[in-house]
């Protein structure tokens, strides 16, 4: 069975921090991401010669070996460094076919950037069934969320036929805004709050399932239509802006 090319993608907008802080969030995001998903077994990071080396088990090792300043200078980087453009990772499982990856480029204090964050699912392979499994891709969802607190995040896969297939409103979506009172969604749409087991916030906002305990399609009809509708009740409602300004 080959899934489509599923992908989490959280973004947001201009938020400086140190490369310290930064190694420290790619720590913490990789360790929970295997937390959650323990079939992903480990991370890693290209080397020099392409050569794949487990993830450092220290934010300093991380921020110099793994971090890549924005403006292309060579890894290695003071922890206190602070760069307008931010820094970038990029971390596989393998380099075979059937791998996953995260990247990211964090830390931009703006200037038309911003920030984003995604994981990228592989297509086919023992590791692709469990990743895309639905209750495992909202815990991957909910984790990306915690841990970066972004603006929107969202679960989709290309498909050249989605009007708004560069950003589009496929499975999942969380944006941190309040909805407005008296939303109604559409038929099969759940949303959830991000709380913990205590009922702590997690994350403020709240984000939207559209086929909750399947994979979505946007091929599907059904998925089709009911993805199109949401779209369409949270950009009347004012909740949504046009695609360009978010994603």
């Amino acid at each position: 069975m080959t899934c489509p090319d599923y992908r989490l993608v959280c973004t947001w907008g201009a938020r400086s921090q140190t490369a310290q802080e930064i190694a420290h969030d790619v720590m913490r995001f990789s360790l929970a991401v295997l937390e959650v998903c323990p079939a992903l077994q480990a991370w890693h990071y290209l080397a020099p010669k392409d050569k794949l080396v487990l993830l450092p088990d220290t934010v300093d090792e991380i921020r110099l070996k793994v971090l890549r300043p924005g403006n292309g200078a060579r890894r290695g980087v003071a922890p206190d460094l602070i760069l307008p453009v931010g820094f970038s990772a990029l971390l596989l499982t393998s380099k075979k076919i059937d791998a996953a990856c995260w990247m990211g480029h964090t830390g931009s204090d703006g200037g038309g950037l911003g920030s984003r964050v995604a994981i990228n699912c592989p297509r086919r392979g023992d590791l692709a069934q469990v990743m895309t499994e639905p209750d495992m891709m909202e815990r991957l969802f909910r984790v990306m969320v915690e841990v970066w607190q972004p603006d929107w995040a969202r679960v989709s896969h290309t498909d050249m036929s989605d009007p708004e297939y560069a950003f589009p409103v496929h499975w999942m979506l969380y944006g941190r805004e309040p909805l407005p009172p008296g939303l109604v969604l559409p038929d099969g749409v759940e949303v959830h709050g991000l709380t913990g087991a205590s009922g702590e916030v997690l994350a403020p906002g709240q984000y939207f399932v559209t086929t909750p305990g399947e994979r979505f399609v946007y091929s599907h009809p059904e998925h089709q239509a009911r993805c199109e509708a949401l779209k369409r009740v949270l950009r009347e409602a004012g909740w949504l802006p046009p695609a360009p300004v978010w994603a």
